[in-house]
């Protein structure tokens, strides 16, 4: 009787204890329900364990303080105020509750008695702004801010070039979307703006132009520079089509009228005429030249020899009317370069070119050198590269210790041909230099005339042929 009793007894007390312990976990799982669950985030703030309206009060807090805005590596403030932000509480907390709502279901409940892992939710505040509000503030931004590219400056007092600066630009669209994001957001209120970056000019021709410009400021008399650049064929120019004395510098073209007259490499004889003509500055070898080789015992008839070839290679501002050191009355000789009116270096009448038309020589003789160029089609068959590379290296041995060779680092190998003539009734003081520099980045031409009624002093004239030269080796050399 005692066994039956017993064994109706333990049945109950298990069902007892069961229903005891479901009353336990259903009263906790009540409790849990007044809090928010592990994973629970709003507006990017982990609200794990508050209650909802801990959450709205806490997310209140937090979308009210200011948005750091970074352009650049500058640091902005954006007031929440300042673009009409209203964040609604019950909104949000309606959201919140919504969102949290199937834990006060039966699967909430089960989910609660096997302690399975909720997933993570994640509640959007509900919150307005203005976009044109938002739109002006970035518009204020980039005007503040935002800046072109900045061209390479040129730096006289150095003889160098400063490097252009980029430019930065707001791009507004995606801007406007991180700072949307960063305004909504509690646990992330900084937002980098997104700019773009512009690149920086490249330094070009018009700036060594400036650069040369201001070198000539003070200079009373009247300049002209030709600048070529052998790589790339661009050119610098100031005044480059005025009139001026030949001087010595049309020597290069004795020089190379020589060559193509000789249909075999110069003798010895002719080598030590060339030489001579070129390091020397010889005139009386010059005129050899003109007389013995360019023509065929009359140097009146190798000077309009010359002439003539420099006018059919396209060099119309470039003639002899005459040898070198002759007093006779030339004939007069009209260009268009002495033709005009609007300037004027009173140019020898005895014979006269221009900077660009010595740079062009200048290039052609570069040019045949490496197998091509005007010269070689101008004259099929009349030169050789190895003729040309000889004109290079003879012009390569003028060494005078002034005028571009002071403005060149040592050891720069520079190709060219110098001159000078004062002043007197017919024209005025002109000196000039024109060559060809070897440099490391890069070979170019360069032609250089001053002029002046009153005659220049060489202490002046020569540190400024020097520092034209250096500014012009610089820019290629940056």
């Amino acid at each position: 009787m005692r066994r039956r009793r017993r064994s109706k007894i333990w049945p109950a007390l298990l069902v007892g204890l069961v229903l005891a312990l479901l009353g336990w976990q259903y009263l906790r799982y009540r409790a849990s329900l007044e809090t928010l669950p592990a994973g629970m985030t709003v507006a990017g703030m982990d609200v794990e364990g508050m209650t909802p309206e801990e959450a709205v009060e806490n997310l209140r807090t937090a979308l009210s303080q200011p948005v750091q805005l970074v352009y650049q590596g500058q640091t902005l403030a954006l007031r929440p105020e300042s673009v009409a932000f209203r964040f609604d509480p019950e909104g949000t907390l309606d959201a919140i509750q919504e969102a949290v709502a199937w834990r006060r279901t039966l699967d909430g409940f089960l989910a609660f008695l096997l302690r399975r892992e909720p997933e993570p939710v994640a509640v959007e505040p509900v919150a307005t702004f203005s976009q044109d509000r938002l739109d002006g503030f970035l518009n204020e931004v980039a005007r503040q801010y935002d800046h072109p590219p900045q061209p390479p400056v040129p730096l006289p007092e150095t003889l160098t070039f400063r490097d252009g600066l980029p430019g930065y630009k707001l791009d507004h669209e995606a801007s406007r979307e991180r700072v949307a994001a960063a305004l909504l957001s509690a646990a992330n209120r900084r937002a980098e703006l997104v700019v773009r970056t512009e690149d920086a000019p490249a330094l070009g021709m018009a700036q060594l132009q400036e650069m040369l410009e201001a070198l000539l400021a003070d200079f009373d008399g009247l300049p002209s520079i030709f600048v070529k650049d052998l790589q790339t064929g661009e050119e610098m120019e100031i005044n480059p089509d005025v009139a001026y004395a030949g001087m010595s510098i049309l020597k290069i073209a004795v020089m190379v009228e020589t060559y193509r007259a000789l249909d075999r490499p110069p003798n010895l004889e002719e080598t030590k005429l060339l030489t001579e003509t070129m390091t020397l500055s010889g005139n009386f070898t010059a005129n050899l030249l003109l007389r013995d080789v360019i023509d065929e015992g009359d140097a009146y008839r190798g000077v309009e020899t010359l002439t003539l070839s420099m006018r059919y290679l396209g060099l119309v501002n470039t003639f002899m009317a005459t040898p070198y050191d002759e007093e006779v009355v030339p004939p007069t000789i009209v260009t268009p370069a002495n033709s005009r009116t609007d300037v004027t270096s009173r140019p020898d009448p005895y014979m006269q070119t221009t900077a660009r038309d010595m740079g062009l020589l200048l290039e052609m003789i570069y040019q045949c050198s490496k197998g091509g160029g005007t010269l070689m089609v101008a004259y099929p068959g009349a030169f050789t590269p190895e003729e040309c590379q000889q004109m290079l290296d003879i012009m390569s041995q003028n060494r005078i210790g002034g005028l571009f060779e002071d403005g060149l680092p040592e050891g720069t190998r520079l190709a060219h041909k110098h001159g000078w003539i004062s002043n007197t009734e017919l024209t005025d003081f002109t000196i000039g230099d024109a060559g060809i520099v070897f440099s490391p980045s890069g070979d170019f031409v360069l032609v250089a005339f001053l002029s002046s009624p009153n005659w220049i002093e060489w202490d002046y004239a020569n540190p400024l042929m020097a520092n034209i030269a250096t500014a012009t080796y610089n820019y290629f050399n940056r």
